[in-house]
Parts: structure tokens; C-alpha cells; sequence
């Protein structure tokens, strides 16, 4: 009885350590990383609402398990004729996706100096993503376009006839993808296809594409479906 009972207590000592080693780990990590942590709720919202955005909008379109396969995706779906085109190109990864699934001229525009302003809601700040002037290589039948796009794409539209088939939206900022849409509406067709890369799923993603995307609508009386999001 004796050898019982230490035994048994013994087991009760080392479950009351476990429990007291625990709430130490939830106190020291829980707390201090996700408790208080103001951006771990904006994503989970943000993620939320993304659903809700889903599950309301767009019960018709695919999903893709990542971009490659949804540009690819959108490429095939493109009119036969007409423009290619990427905004926002940086270091050039989405843009060799684009131009190693088509055969047709494709055409990239950046800076190459970052952000043109803060992105606002999020950590990113004028400058991010610049590459110091540096313009990546590309194949052959990509050309690049430096500059901001409220410089370039008049010339280019001044060179280029015809409408627009595809566009990669990688613009990040409401202003930035404002003036892509405007500048390019009179060359938007039934069948153009535009990808959005940062369309939600971020904190205050209903200020910036999203947004710009739907003034657009609103403003010029657009009709659209969507095919699918990754």
C-alpha cells in the first residue's frame, strides 16, 4: 500500500509540472506572438473575408493551386490577337511565366525603383521591391518598358495598335493599377483577360486592386466574370 500510494502521488507531481511547463509555453509564446498580435487578426480577417468575397462572387471560377498554373490557364483562354502585357515586373519571375507559355510578343513594365508610394495598411513603404534600376533578363520576345506606366503607356499605345488580350496586374497600389485600367480602357475587348496578383487576402486588399478594379467597373460599365483565383 505504502509503494502504491508514493507512486501515485509521484504521477500526480509530475502532471501538475506538465501543466504549470505548459501554461508557461501558451503564456510565453501564445500571448506574446499571436494574443497582441495586431497583424495575425488583420490576416485572419483579411482571410475571412476573402472567403466571404469567394463564396459570394465567384462560385463559377477555378482555383489554381498557384499562380504559374493560373496564368498559364488564362493564357490559353486569351483571344488569339491582341496585347500581352505584364505591369509590374521586378525581378522578372511572373513575366518568364507568361513568356515561356506564349509564343506572342510580350510586354513588361516597371520602374525598377519599388513602390512609387507607401502601400497603405501594409508594412510595405515607397522604394520596396526596386531593384536598384537593374532590369532582369528576359527571352527574346519579351521587350521592357521602364518607367512609371503613366509615362509609358502613352507612347506605347502611340506604337502598339490593337487590343488588349491579356494583362498581368502585379501593381500592388490602388494608384498604380488605377492608371493602368484608365489608360487602357479604350483597348479592353469582350474575351480580354486581366489577372490581378494582389486582388485580396491581405490586410486592406479592399483599398488597392480590388478597389481600383471595381471603380473601373462602375465607371466605364463593364461586364466580367470570373475564371479562377489561386
Amino acid at each position: 500500500m505504502l509503494g502504491s500510494g508514493a507512486s501515485t502521488e509521484g504521477r500526480v507531481i509530475r502532471r501538475n509540472k506538465d501543466r504549470r511547463w505548459t501554461e508557461r509555453l501558451v503564456r510565453r509564446v501564445y500571448y506574446k506572438y499571436f494574443a497582441r498580435n495586431l497583424l495575425y487578426e488583420l490576416q485572419i480577417r483579411a482571410r475571412d473575408e476573402s472567403v466571404d468575397y469567394v463564396r459570394d462572387h465567384m462560385t463559377d471560377a477555378m482555383m489554381f493551386e498557384s499562380r504559374r498554373a493560373m496564368l498559364e490557364s488564362c493564357l490559353t483562354r486569351a483571344p488569339a490577337e491582341g496585347l500581352v502585357l505584364e505591369f509590374g515586373v521586378e525581378k522578372g519571375e511572373s513575366l518568364k511565366q507568361i513568356a515561356a507559355a506564349t509564343s506572342r510578343p510580350v510586354h513588361g513594365f516597371d520602374s525598377f525603383q519599388g513602390l512609387p508610394e507607401d502601400w497603405t495598411g501594409t508594412f510595405e513603404r515607397r522604394g520596396k521591391f526596386s531593384t536598384q534600376g537593374r532590369i532582369p533578363a528576359v527571352p527574346s520576345h519579351v521587350t521592357l518598358h521602364t518607367g512609371l506606366f503613366e509615362e509609358t503607356l502613352p507612347q506605347f499605345k502611340s506604337e502598339h495598335a490593337g487590343p488588349v488580350a491579356f494583362a498581368h496586374m502585379d501593381c500592388d497600389l490602388y494608384s498604380s493599377t488605377r492608371s493602368v485600367l484608365w489608360a487602357l480602357a479604350d483597348r479592353f475587348r469582350p474575351g480580354s483577360i486581366l489577372v490581378f496578383d494582389e486582388y485580396f487576402n491581405y490586410p486592406n486588399w479592399q483599398q488597392h486592386e480590388f478597389r481600383a478594379f471595381q471603380e473601373f467597373v462602375a465607371a466605364f460599365g463593364v461586364e466580367y466574370d470570373y475564371l479562377g483565383f489561386a
